[in-house]
């Protein structure tokens, strides 16, 4: 993979759409080119400054009217299009050596690798962790499914056996209530789950073949398991080849990370 391979597939690394192959492509290709790790990071920060300007006040999920769901898939078949790849005059390697040099060394070490991927994990991370202070720790008024039979058929309409929902609610956790959210442009099925005076948010929808974004934390039953910390929350993540699941709690990481673990066994 080459400069201009990397900037045409630039939108879609930041947005963790590239399959397993060309990601890990496009990472080898990263560590050996400064001038494109400089301008992923450039782009990375510009990218999030756009974003958090256009929510605005707006944050959380808001409530989903069916009566309007017409409208609501239609946009959202809008949001999903790809954008179109950014364009980028090719630097000649001498200019790079030359400019670059020292700077771009003292820039991989000071913002490690863990730069490159923040932006791709906050597309879902984030929004997990900002829902789940808005809906939990705020306690925001919303509309929530609380009968467990309702929960599993509703789990059911998205392409979730109701029975992973029902399964989830063993181990000493405790199924409280369900609703669906948007987290970016993808529709979520919001569970909450209780166990010894502390909430869980788990966020479950249909896999699509890609994998996490983030680096893997370990290896929990076969399945990636992957961490990170958003602001006060601490979020956990695993998948399989159906189901991909997040996990946000605001009290302890052990306890977001165990709840993943468990995950793993029933996924």
């Amino acid at each position: 993979m080459n400069c201009q391979d990397v900037a045409g597939l630039t939108p879609r690394y930041l947005s963790g759409e590239l399959d397993r192959v060309r990601a890990s492509d496009f990472d080898t290709h990263l560590k050996e080119c400064p001038l494109c790790f400089y301008e992923l990071a450039r782009q990375a920060r510009a990218e999030a400054a756009l974003h958090e300007s256009a929510l605005g006040e707006v944050t959380g999920c808001p409530t989903f009217d069916w009566s309007d769901r017409g409208r609501f898939a239609e946009e959202l078949s809008l949001a999903e299009q790809p954008a179109a790849p950014a364009q980028r005059r090719c630097m000649p390697r001498a200019w790079v050596i030359a400019v670059m040099g020292a700077a771009a060394v003292l820039l991989l070490a000071a913002l490690g690798y863990r730069l490159l991927m923040g932006p791709a994990v906050a597309k879902v991370y984030a929004n997990a962790a900002r829902d789940h202070q808005q809906e939990l720790v705020k306690q925001h008024s919303r509309k929530w499914v609380t009968d467990p039979a309702k929960i599993a058929a509703m789990a059911e309409r998205r392409g979730i056996r109701g029975a992973t929902v029902l399964a989830l609610a063993s181990q000493g956790y405790r199924l409280e209530r369900a609703r669906l959210c948007l987290l970016g442009t993808r529709i979520f099925l919001h569970l909450v789950y209780s166990k010894d005076g502390s909430e869980f948010s788990v966020y479950l929808r249909e896999g699509n073949g890609d994998p996490l974004p983030g680096a893997v934390r370990e290896m929990s039953n076969g399945k990636p398991l992957h961490f990170c910390d958003e602001a006060s929350e601490h979020v956990a993540a695993v998948e399989s080849p159906r189901l991909m699941l997040v996990v946000v709690n605001n009290q302890s990481a052990d306890a977001a990370l165990a709840f993943a673990r468990f995950a793993s066994t029933v996924l």
